[in-house]
């Protein structure tokens, strides 16, 4: 047990470090877009509808389990809740036992009210938020351009005032994914959603897999506990 401990300040260290990192070494480029709405309006309706549902509808509470692995394999397993109110975002972050390591609140501005070493780095709360941020909110832009992929997959994309482009993807076996783009459209944040279950008249990913590109990259894989509509 003391060996076990002793590991986690470790594992949580090298979680701080690569969510902070951005460089890469084999980048994947935004794919070209055949846009749907001049072929065929319906369809490109009845996309975007189904792109907007992808994202919950108002205030929600989530908890998951966050496992946390380094591409060598290692990696911690910590505990989420999110909540979401309109556009603004609170998260915490628990260790197994329930005690609270990390709690912010993003609205118009990022409010930090607890973070323990090392999850004080103030590098760390912005590229955390963000990335939950990606997650569980729709793209400020309202009107995404909806297309196919060469291979016919629909897709709606969101180009936003930060220069990063958004792709919203849906596969047969109902699972969805969003890729997010750089600036420079090379591909920096993959986002797997799994099979959804029925919660207050919404659909609710049982599991979330992001997985961030770059030379230092990780993957986060969080495992639905509880979802409420608050």
């Amino acid at each position: 047990m003391k060996t076990d401990s002793t590991m986690k300040p470790i594992f949580f260290l090298i979680f701080l470090l690569l969510l902070t990192s951005c460089s890469g070494l084999q980048s994947v480029y935004l794919p070209e877009l055949t846009g749907l709405e001049a072929i065929d309006g319906t369809q490109s309706r009845q996309l975007r509808q189904r792109c907007e549902n992808y994202f919950v509808q108002g205030s929600w509470q989530f908890v998951h389990s966050i496992a946390f692995k380094l591409a060598d394999g290692n990696g911690a397993t910590v505990m989420g809740v999110t909540v979401l109110d309109g556009t603004k975002l609170k998260c915490a972050l628990m260790g197994v036992e329930g005690f609270v390591l990390f709690e912010a609140v993003l609205d118009e501005e990022l409010e930090v009210s607890r973070a323990l070493p090392p999850f004080d780095n103030p590098e760390f709360a912005r590229g955390l938020m963000r990335d939950v941020q990606t997650i569980f909110l729709p793209p400020s832009v309202q009107r995404p351009l909806t297309g196919q992929l060469a291979d016919g997959e629909p897709v709606c994309r969101y180009y936003g005032e930060d220069g990063k482009i958004i792709d919203i993807l849906f596969a047969e076996d109902d699972s969805s994914r969003m890729n997010i783009y750089g600036p420079d459209l090379s591909r920096i944040r993959s986002i797997i959603s799994g099979s959804r279950v029925p919660v207050a008249a919404e659909m609710i990913p049982e599991t979330l897999e992001l997985t961030a590109s770059g030379l230092h990259g990780y993957t986060l894989t969080m495992t639905l506990i509880s979802a409420d509509k608050i």
